[in-house]
């Protein structure tokens, strides 16, 4: 098991993609570089832990590859050990995070 730390490396200024206004004023106003979301897998339960707030658009990107990034990785072609990188799905301000995954010892409790 692992447990998986979703470090802010960039937190972006507001910019239009396609030259129209943006209907966003400032950055992300929930992260800031270095904040952390760190999960833990537990059969049929996540645990959250070392963070002060998640972004439910952020978490809502994150939520599907967290069990994977919690489970051992025993496939050949699964590429889930290769992510390192992750971004929320805020088209004109994304949020940048880094994406660890931390073993947890058998018997280890990571997360209250």
């Amino acid at each position: 098991m692992y447990k998986v730390v979703f470090t802010v490396v960039e937190v972006n200024e507001p910019e239009s993609l396609d030259g129209e206004a943006i209907h966003v004023t400032g950055p992300c106003k929930i992260y800031e570089v270095g904040d952390r979301i760190t999960i833990t897998g537990n059969p049929g339960r996540l645990v959250l832990g070392e963070t002060d707030s998640v972004c439910l658009a952020a978490f809502s990107a994150i939520l599907p590859l967290t069990s994977a990034f919690c489970r051992d990785i025993t496939e050949p072609w699964d590429y889930m050990d290769q992510i390192k990188y992750y971004s929320c799905p805020d088209s004109e301000r994304p949020v940048v995070f880094k994406v660890e995954r931390i073993p947890v010892k058998q018997g280890e409790v990571p997360l209250r």
